[in-house]
């Protein structure tokens, strides 16, 4: 089995694949950022595993 991960700005991906590539399992969440300066982009690493 593999697992993939995306993480981005707006939330995070988890997939579960088989060996042979089929999709077993997804889940996804939203994550929040914080934008202390213009052009800063923050989020709480906590926040990925929670």
């Amino acid at each position: 089995m593999f697992i993939g991960l995306d993480l981005g700005t707006s939330g995070i991906r988890a997939l579960l694949v088989a060996e042979d590539g089929a999709p077993l399992l997804a889940a996804d969440a939203a994550l929040s950022a914080a934008h202390p300066h213009p052009g800063w982009s923050e989020q709480d690493p906590a926040d990925w595993t929670a």
